[in-house]
């Protein structure tokens, strides 16, 4: 819902005064305002919710002795925060501990994912889909605090 408010050609001066102040520098005349009163609309948006993301993986055959198929799902990054310079970020994190010694790319190759799967396979969990806990642990993603 928007709400309208009218302000004074005083008003808008101080608050195009503002507005240039943190954008930087510009030209005087860009902040002097108009004689007529001008109308500013409000609008509130409300803040999306975090949005949580999924995988399932089934290691070797996946199957228990009662021939049941197991699979686990756990969090992972959500495809947006999947870009190249995290996949770089990733990649050097993992090289300097050890796990990649390829070149970084940025691409998810399979040898990032084979360094992922080695880095989380060292940490109690083997698959070559990064969790987010392993991103949380290398530090490419904050820790949520709940």
């Amino acid at each position: 819902m928007s709400q309208i408010e009218s302000y004074s050609p005083r008003k808008i001066a101080a608050m195009a005064a503002f507005t240039v102040s943190l954008a930087g520098p510009v030209m005087a005349e860009s902040v002097m305002a108009s004689q007529a009163n001008v109308q500013f609309a409000n609008i509130s948006l409300s803040t999306p919710a975090s949005r949580e993301c999924w995988a399932r993986y089934v290691s070797g055959t996946g199957r228990t002795n009662d021939n049941i198929i197991e699979e686990v799902a756990f969090r992972v990054p959500c495809p947006e925060q999947m870009t190249q310079g995290f996949m770089h970020s990733l990649q050097r994190s993992l090289a300097a501990r050890g796990f990649f010694s390829g070149h970084v790319s940025g691409r998810p190759d399979a040898e990032t994912r084979a360094a992922v799967q080695a880095f989380q396979r060292a940490n109690g969990f083997n698959s070559p889909i990064l969790t987010l806990k392993t991103a949380q642990h290398l530090g490419l993603v904050p820790i949520e605090r709940h």
